[in-house]
């Protein structure tokens, strides 16, 4: 009998349980004695209760996890991305600073795994680098406001953003967005969120997007301080 097969693993360890009742030993399972017997009693429950879980490892179906001390016990999905093959070092850092952006405590898999999730969510919208892109120079802010302490009052005095503060502000926006969709709804995983925050603001849409606006108006307000900037 192939134990690969589904319709006939279930059989296996059914008859094999079977067996263990009928022959009397499952009767004297709490003695000392019989310690062993209690212990097969428990790996044959287990592999019932875990049939299916173990044919597809037996058959290699699931993906492999990382072995050995100190190995994460998250899937890293980052080898079934065959679509983001061939990047140039440019997009490849924007990736990267994304995942940093997203990492808390230094779980650095993890966050990959949300990212790239992301992007597996994003694939049938079209090219995946193309909307991330789009979705950053939409909610990237071109100038901003600054404290500044004059006579005594505190003025907000405009002034240009430089171009990677530019981008670190769009993707921590995006996250803080897709965070909050998340709030209080504990069935949406991040990266679900995560992806309907980048498909709006690619149509420049959506909570990130706004932010960049009111911040746009602010500076209009106080453009009438903007000498005040020494900087």
């Amino acid at each position: 009998m192939n134990l690969l097969e589904k319709s006939n693993f279930s059989c296996v360890f059914r008859s094999s349980l079977d067996w263990f009742h009928s022959s009397g030993l499952s009767e004297r399972v709490g003695t000392k004695r019989n310690r062993f017997c209690r212990e097969t009693e428990n790996f044959y429950a287990l592999c019932l209760s875990h049939r299916k879980y173990l044919c597809y490892t037996l058959e290699g179906l699931l993906p492999s996890r990382p072995r050995g001390h100190g190995a994460s016990t998250t899937y890293n999905c980052s080898d079934n991305l065959g679509y983001i093959r061939g990047l140039n070092g440019k997009q490849k850092q924007l990736i990267k600073k994304l995942v940093h952006i997203c990492m808390i405590d230094g779980k650095k898999t993890r966050s990959r795994a949300i990212v790239y999730k992301t992007f597996h969510r994003l694939a049938p919208h079209g090219d995946v680098i193309k909307l991330l892109v789009n979705a950053i120079e939409n909610v990237k802010p071109i100038c901003g406001v600054k404290k500044v302490r004059i006579s005594g009052i505190t003025r907000l005095v405009p002034s240009i953003t430089a171009t990677n503060r530019q981008e670190t502000l769009a993707i921590r926006w995006m996250l803080e967005s897709a965070a909050k969709r998340r709030m209080g709804k504990k069935s949406i995983s991040l990266d679900q969120c995560l992806y309907v925050e980048i498909l709006e603001a690619s149509q420049k849409m959506g909570i990130a997007r706004k932010k960049r606006d009111d911040l746009h108006k602010l500076a209009e307000v106080n453009r009438s301080f903007s000498h005040y900037r020494w900087w």
